[in-house]
């Protein structure tokens, strides 16, 4: 309830009840690093044993806000508390970026995304979920696609929403959707619907209330100047940190008889500590390691060399099972202006 100007203060001084102790900056650090991992065991906890969790782990291992529920038009006071702590930790979060403590979690790249009004889609699903991507957008976009699904729902294929833990009943996708059948005119059009429900259907209104916590203390159009990207904000909340390349590649799979895969890790060794950290965050989605370092991390990180599409693509991810893929690029020079790209775009393409 304190006045936002007040967050603002060019110094921060924490004291924590019943201790001794001036604050000279290290209580400060520990007050941001023990709240950011207070809300990362919770979540964890939370999809256990159903603890109420203001986040919810992704896919990805990564935080999202937690449904606080449906949206049916009344908001309990229980709701009422929830969206306000909603409010609070967007607060916290950009009072971190501030006061450049990082935090020792990871936030979904779809959450950064939104703060900073980039939009999400196909391609964000396709990172997130590959399974999905590939059953219920890649499908409806091949040629014949959408007349082999119709065949097999027994249906023509309408504008609502696929089934989630979230929102366990299909939406319409649009006004009327329900009615409105698919083709090959609109197609594109749904499948850019499915993929942002998909992504944030269920938790619209908890994303809403982070967001205006979070820019309470940054302003949107503080962000849109500074020019600063979705991968660039997550890393600014999370922190860089020391990946070494030869552990990194000891406690990898993949395709280690191609030229591309030797490559790749010639690559990774001349990049820069920074650009390490954001390609860690294209694989898996995090900027950090588990606790326990590259052992703990599951799947095991893997580079795949596909030989689908050809050397004008970008290399992608499947942040799920921690995958980056390569195509067959033909030397290093050019895997390495690929990658580069890559992990500094927020889509995927030709480039």
């Amino acid at each position: 309830d304190r006045p936002v100007s007040e967050l603002l203060a060019p110094m921060v001084s924490v004291k924590f009840e019943g201790e001794l102790g001036v604050d000279a900056g290290g209580l400060t650090r520990d007050w941001f690093d023990s709240v950011g991992r207070c809300l990362a065991e919770q979540a964890r906890q939370s999809a256990s044993t159903k603890e109420v969790a203001l986040l919810a782990t992704a896919p990805d291992q990564t935080l999202i806000p937690r449904s606080v529920g449906s949206d049916n038009g009344d908001v309990s006071s229980e709701q009422q508390e929830r969206f306000r702590a909603l409010l609070a930790l967007g607060r916290f979060l950009a009072l971190a970026i501030f006061h450049k403590h990082p935090l020792p979690v990871s936030f979904s790249l779809i959450l950064c995304k939104h703060m900073l009004r980039v939009p999400v889609g196909m391609g964000d699903v396709r990172q997130l979920d590959p399974e999905f991507y590939n059953g219920r957008v890649a499908q409806v976009l091949k040629v014949g696609g959408l007349a082999e699904i119709n065949a097999a729902l027994g249906e023509p294929l309408t504008f609502v929403s696929a089934a989630s833990e979230a929102v366990p009943e299909p939406q319409e996708l649009k006004k009327g959707g329900a009615e409105l059948i698919v083709t090959d005119e609109n197609k594109t059009e749904y499948v850019q619907l499915l993929c942002e429900a998909y992504l944030c259907g269920g938790i619209r209104r908890e994303i809403q209330c982070l967001l205006q916590g979070f820019w309470d203390v940054l302003p949107l159009e503080v962000l849109l100047k500074s020019n600063v990207k979705p991968r660039e904000l997550s890393l600014l909340m999370s922190g860089v940190a020391h990946l070494d390349p030869q552990e990194w590649k000891s406690n990898c799979d993949g395709d280690r008889g191609e030229v591309q895969f030797t490559w790749f890790w010639q690559v990774v060794q001349d990049l820069n500590s920074e650009q390490r950290c954001m390609l860690l965050h294209f694989a898996t989605g995090s900027s950090r390691l588990p606790p326990g370092g590259w052992r703990e991390l599951a799947p095991r990180f893997t580079v795949k060399v596909t030989d689908g599409g050809s050397d004008s693509y970008l290399p992608h991810a499947h942040t799920c099972v921690n995958q980056i893929v390569l195509h067959r690029y033909k030397s290093k020079d050019q895997l390495y202006h690929k990658l580069l790209h890559a992990i500094l775009t927020e889509d995927f393409g030709f480039a």
